[in-house]
């Protein structure tokens, strides 16, 4: 690409004289953990320990370079789902929590900050990492976490799967949604993925909450799998079983640097977020925690994001200035252009739990049912193409509604956001998930009667 500009997670006695339990093993498990964590630190002198949900391959290039820079310290990374953060801080006492948390999705930091779980650490001070890159603020304008990497989102696909199935190339979000990409689909489930939230967050706040839902529904109807974690979302399109997933841009990007035959867009609109880095309050090692910090936004730690392996936007303007592939690299003022502008990581955070629930209820519990129905719709609109019948399609038109559309209206969403982690309010959310949950299965059934009615009408 060459040089561009800036302007985009005590035994108990009689258990030991029976055959080990699930319990017991893992127990056993923690035991051994702390035991090989105090022998690191015995062995290697100081230990910095790393909460993250970013691939292990990516945290691997910075423990050898950071391990190498500073001999006789180890870097331990702690890997989970970035949606279990603030659970898993909260539940350990302060001074035995990781040193750093470092993730892609600004929405969790501002959960954690808001949850008094970040350690400050002062406004802006390094003269190479401007504000603002394009219309994004790179720091927390409250001092609690740095801008560390730029990450983009779209989507990835099999460039083999796709031809051979005559599917083309999908270019934005509402092409995973056409009839072709039946089956042909995978995605996470926002409530287990904080980079699947962000991508439905752009859907929702650029098409409204209706129309937004209804394309989200549309593409889960379209997908062959909900996967466990974001993670799996690039390895089953990389391996073929997939044509396309819905990834963020460096697991694109470096499935392919892997020579995988797979390719990665922007899809528009996409959302061009700020991965951040953070120390953590209560942190085992918060001097080591802070060393690690600034040796990633450090002009070495900048420049290791530019590895094919990682693939990441540097925050960093002058590391730039090295590239030379402008295949693996897209112009960042292009992606800038590309994203929504008016993207408000605020309103994501608050409406976290609830875009996570209605999304579990309404596709990842009966993922089968949605998808069954999608293939009868799609087998009604073919049928109806050859033998048109106006009263077939208005009855169409009506099962689409039932199933296309969210269990509640927008103007809803204020009252939900308000939803705390008291035991009262979390048993309140409860009761409107199992609400959202009923809704689903009667609108699946009557949608379901409808097409059968539907396709009653249709001459044979």
């Amino acid at each position: 690409m060459g040089n561009q500009s800036i302007s985009g997670r005590i035994m108990q006695a009689h258990w030991i004289t029976r055959p080990y339990s699930t319990m017991t093993r893992r127990l056993l498990r923690c035991l051994a953990f702390g035991i090989a964590l105090l022998g690191a630190i015995s062995a290697h002198g100081e230990v910095i320990t790393v909460a993250s949900s970013l691939p292990k391959d990516f945290l691997a290039i910075y423990k050898r370079a950071i391990e190498a820079q500073y001999p006789g310290t180890r870097i331990q990374y702690v890997n989970f789902p970035a949606t279990h953060t603030t659970s898993f801080l909260r539940d350990r006492a302060p001074g035995n929590r990781p040193d750093v948390f470092w993730g892609s999705a600004p929405d969790i930091f501002l959960m954690l900050r808001r949850h008094d779980l970040l350690e400050f650490l002062g406004k802006a001070d390094d003269p190479g990492i401007p504000e603002y890159i394009g219309h994004l603020r790179i720091n927390d304008e409250n001092g609690y976490f740095k801008g560390q990497a730029l990450s983009g989102y779209g989507v990835m696909w099999n460039a083999r799967y796709l031809k051979a199935r005559g599917i083309p190339p999908p270019g934005n979000w509402q092409d995973l949604a056409h009839a072709a990409y039946f089956g042909h689909v995978v995605m996470s489930s926002p409530s287990r993925s904080s980079t699947t939230h962000l991508m439905i967050e752009a859907i929702l706040q650029d098409k409204g909450w209706q129309d937004g839902w209804s394309l989200i529904l549309r593409i889960a109807a379209n997908c062959g799998l909900i996967s466990e974690r974001s993670a799996g979302v690039p390895s089953t399109v990389s391996n073929g079983r997939f044509g396309a997933g819905l990834v963020v841009d460096f697991l694109g990007l470096s499935a392919r640097h892997a020579g995988n035959p797979v390719a990665f867009t922007y899809a528009r609109p996409t959302v061009v977020s700020v991965a951040n880095i953070a120390l953590i309050k209560g942190a085992r090692n918060p001097s080591g925690g802070k060393r690690f910090i600034d040796f990633t936004l450090s002009a070495a730690g900048q420049a290791l994001l530019l590895h094919p392996e990682i693939g990441r936007l540097p925050v960093r303007p002058a590391s730039y200035a090295s590239l030379k592939d402008s295949e693996t690299y897209s112009q960042i003022d292009d992606v800038l252009a590309q994203s929504i502008a008016e993207y408000d990581p605020e309103v994501s955070e608050t409406r976290y739990r609830i875009v996570g629930a209605i999304f579990d209820q309404l596709i990842t519990y009966r993922h089968q049912e949605l998808v069954d129905l999608n293939r009868l719709l799609l087998q009604t609109q073919q049928a109806l193409a050859r033998h048109p019948n106006p009263l077939a399609e208005v009855l169409v038109e009506k099962a689409q509604a039932l199933v296309f559309s969210p269990p509640i209206s927008e103007k809803r969403i204020p009252e939900l956001q308000k939803i705390s982690d008291t035991p009262v309010d979390i048993a309140r959310l409860a009761s409107y998930e199992a609400e959202w949950g009923r809704l689903a299965k009667t609108r699946y059934t009557e949608a379901r009667l409808l097409i059968e009615q539907a396709q009653s009408r249709i001459r044979p």
